[in-house]
């Protein structure tokens, strides 16, 4: 029983934690420089990604902590926030040092690139944009949010690693758009549960989502189908007999699967965990199944 308790704080603390989302950003960004390179492996750029996104999601969860104990929320991953305060700022400060730290070793260009997407990660998260009278976060502006997440997620994961390896020559390298396109239409498809499990908490502070237009059984339906174009996609881009395309094509499946049981009755682990990891069944499935990992 001791035991089974030790696992279950540990497992808590790295989903709710956002460990595990800063492991599926960076194995997404090792995707990314996979398919440019041939390589599955850059140290650096794994550690900056995984320490932005501990980051950036820490804070977001820091700065929404005083309006959630104003409000109230019946949601696990909001208490044990609430009750993890401090494990969440000490999880922020190794974050920034990993980011710090690695990015050092990254190519001078990055910062370029990271200037502007620091800008939108920390208006997404602390409320610095004025409307009206009062400042708010941009997660806050209705339809906005999830196109938001997907443009950030794609610009860490994509836009990042081809920098890194063509330098300022991606503004015009055809394939680094390419994934982009592809990457964003694959996390809009994965973000739409997790507006399905807010939509209590959404309604609570009027903030309008996909799920509070359509209704939640119709939006399951849209991730199915933008799912469905993520593999379209990919197939046109590479080809069906490519040694990618069965990778990307059974990862799109498993994501289908999980996401056809969204519903607003989900438990927080339920969108944290296992709807995020369909980002690492990515990774290893176009890895392995490529013949590539070992």
């Amino acid at each position: 029983m001791y035991l089974h308790h030790c696992v279950k704080i540990l497992f808590n603390y790295i989903v709710y934690g956002s460990w595990w989302v800063a492991l599926c950003a960076a194995l997404l960004g090792l995707l990314t420089w996979f398919e440019l390179t041939g390589a599955w492996w850059n140290a650096a750029l794994f550690v900056f990604i995984l320490g932005s996104t501990l980051v950036v999601y820490n804070l977001n969860m820091l700065s929404g902590l005083a309006e959630l104990r104003r409000i109230g929320t019946h949601s696990e991953r909001h208490h044990w926030c609430m009750n993890n305060e401090l494990l969440m700022k000490a999880t922020l400060a190794v974050g920034l040092i990993l980011s710090t730290v690695s990015v050092s070793f990254l190519s001078s260009v990055v910062w370029l690139f990271m200037l502007p997407l620091a800008f939108v990660a920390l208006a997404y998260t602390i409320p610095i944009v004025k409307r009206q009278t009062s400042k708010i976060r941009i997660r806050e502006i209705g339809l906005w949010k999830i196109f938001i997440i997907a443009g950030v997620w794609s610009g860490m994961t994509v836009i990042l690693p081809s920098v890194e390896y063509f330098g300022l020559d991606q503004l015009v390298e055809k394939l680094s758009w390419e994934l982009a396109i592809e990457r964003s239409i694959f996390i809009l498809a994965i973000t739409i549960p997790f507006d399905i499990r807010d939509l209590i908490n959404d309604a609570k502070k009027s903030v309008r989502t996909i799920p509070s237009i359509l209704g939640w059984k119709q939006s399951v339906v849209l991730a199915e189908v933008l799912l469905l174009a993520f593999v379209s996609f990919v197939g046109l881009r590479i080809g069906i007999h490519h040694p990618f395309f069965l990778g990307y094509l059974i990862s799109s499946i498993i994501a289908m699967i999980v996401i056809a049981f969204s519903n607003p009755q989900r438990n927080d682990m339920y969108c944290s965990f296992w709807v995020e990891g369909t980002m690492i069944v990515q990774f290893v499935l176009v890895l392995v199944l490529s013949r590539q990992l070992f």
